[in-house]
């Protein structure tokens, strides 16, 4: 089998969690025997990155949305072509129908109404319905994260006959609980907005007898350190790499996202141990809130820092439900889909010999 891989980012070039998962499902694919090929932008003198062949046409990500002859160009050697949104996906079918060969797209980010934070009462509406319009082209199939992003997707218009759950891993090997937990509330990802980091401010204020730390990137970085109080700690982390020591030592690992499609950092803080309190609709055992409720919070992580029972329980059971997300399981089902894709071969796709 030979899969075109298409996105508008790939590693080393990073801008969050969706380019490990793009990463990951080229590594993945390899090791099944499957013949990867990744086009993508950036320096064109990269050929590979950790034995995974690319191409990178060098021009800005969102010029991909104008490169659709490049690409089919390339999808005519391939059987099939996994793509992913934002700005690889639409010039990525528009080649595959061209070129007869069935396209797949899976859904790295879906913000919804969340983009109005994002990107303001302007420019969101506008990116808003953009997203709302890629859910309905018609891609042999929508791959989605998790249950809970797929269902959000079919809310906003997606066929249900097309939508489809493959969840991804992360990487377990690194991730285990320390010998003995401190007394630490953690947060990991990007510094921006929709992560809700102002709402971690907010219940470090109000529980000032406990040690949080902050470790991410991104555009709030500097309005965080000077609204922090002195029990914030607030760390940039390295691209791609997460903090899988201080996910060992913490406690209670606090995500006030606002719009996911999976938050991969809660997995790899269950894998270590943690206890979770969260709005994301991921299964997970800890404190559960609603957005924006700093109230319900506080509340809950107070519980889970003064509760040692509960926390127990909690991070025993995150450690046996973690196992859930290998890489291996992952690449298993996205195998199989591609299978039953080119087996069926409906819309008049065909393959090559």
């Amino acid at each position: 089998m030979k899969v075109l891989l298409t996105h508008e980012r790939f590693l080393p070039d990073w801008g969050g969690g969706g380019e490990t998962i793009v990463f990951e499902t080229a590594r993945g694919l390899r090791s099944q025997g499957v013949d990867v090929r990744v086009l993508t932008t950036g320096d064109p003198a990269a050929s590979e990155y950790a034995g995974v062949p690319t191409e990178r046409l060098p021009m800005h990500r969102y010029r991909m949305n104008l490169a659709s002859a490049h690409i089919a160009r390339r999808a005519r050697e391939a059987d099939l072509v996994q793509t992913f949104n934002y700005h690889a996906c639409w010039p990525s079918l528009r080649a595959g129908r061209a070129v007869r060969r069935p396209v797949i797209c899976s859904f790295l980010g879906l913000f919804g109404d969340a983009w109005m934070d994002l990107k303001g009462r302007v420019w969101g509406p506008l990116f808003r319905a953009w997203e709302r319009r890629m859910l309905t082209l018609p891609f042999h199939r929508l791959c989605f994260l998790s249950e809970f992003s797929r269902r959000q997707a079919l809310a906003l218009g997606a066929p249900e006959s097309a939508a489809v759950t493959v969840c991804p891993g992360v990487s377990l090997e690194r991730f285990h609980p320390a010998s003995r937990k401190d007394r630490l509330v953690l947060f990991a990802g990007k510094f921006s907005v929709r992560k809700g980091v102002f709402d971690v401010i907010e219940v470090a204020r109000a529980l000032p007898g406990y040690e949080f730390l902050m470790v991410g990137w991104g555009p709030e970085e500097d309005a965080l350190r000077r609204e922090a109080p002195p029990n914030v700690t607030i760390r940039r982390g390295e691209s791609g790499s997460p903090p899988s020591a201080e996910y060992g030592r913490a406690r209670v690992f606090l995500f006030p996202s606002r719009a996911e499609t999976l938050g991969m950092v809660i997995p790899e803080a269950m894998a270590s141990g943690c206890a979770i309190a969260s709005c994301v609709p991921l299964d997970f055992h800890g404190a559960r809130f609603h957005e924006g409720a700093t109230g319900e919070m506080i509340e809950g992580v107070r519980r889970l820092m003064e509760d040692d029972a509960w926390f127990d329980e909690c991070s025993r059971a995150n450690l046996r439900a973690a196992e859930f997300y290998s890489w291996g399981r992952y690449t298993r089902e996205l195998v199989a889909l591609y299978e039953q894709t080119l087996g069926g071969a409906p819309r008049g796709v065909a393959r090559t010999a």
